[in-house]
């Protein structure tokens, strides 16, 4: 198998702010899986229509960029990466983990999917809880939770690594 295709589920390419951040977190996925960027499809082929468009046109625009994101997601990618900092936690996000959770929970294909937060802001979380919806996507599709930078690398690898067995 050739590396897996990890879809990097985040909230963090939406603003030049935190644009780079993620860059970063694609460069420290690039060795272990190839990173899908949906902030790079969306850009590319619907943002701009997106912008230009109003009212029906817009919701039917973003609607078929959805639908291709989840396409990607289901046809596509081998695993997932959320990056769950922010508060609260992005809907989108959770919505693209749910969705590899559903693939994975009906038996359409194995979905791993690593979470990331590293943010000390609450989001109603506790120490014992990161968030209910948010731990299946992660403890049952053979993924994992870290909460530091430095972990990504080793955690993405490892869970990419049970792909292939």
């Amino acid at each position: 198998m050739n590396r897996p295709k990890c879809y990097v589920e985040s909230p963090m390419g939406f603003t030049p702010v935190t644009n780079g951040s993620y860059e970063e977190v694609l460069e420290l996925l690039r060795p272990v899986v190839e990173p899908i960027n949906p902030f790079a499809i969306a850009g590319e082929k619907f943002i701009p229509g997106i912008l230009e468009a109003a009212g029906e046109e817009k919701q039917k625009r973003w609607n078929e960029m959805g639908k291709e994101l989840y396409r990607i997601i289901k046809e596509e990618a081998n695993m997932g990466f959320a990056i769950l900092n922010g508060e609260p936690a992005d809907f989108g996000v959770g919505c693209e983990m749910g969705y590899g959770y559903a693939l994975n929970d009906i038996g359409y294909k194995r979905f791993p999917i690593v979470a990331y937060r590293e943010d000390y802001r609450r989001s109603g979380e506790t120490d014992n809880n990161l968030n209910a919806m948010a731990l299946p996507p992660y403890m049952e599709t053979g993924g994992c939770f870290i909460d530091r930078k430095d972990q990504i690398q080793e955690a993405v690898g490892r869970v990419a690594l049970t792909l292939s067995t």
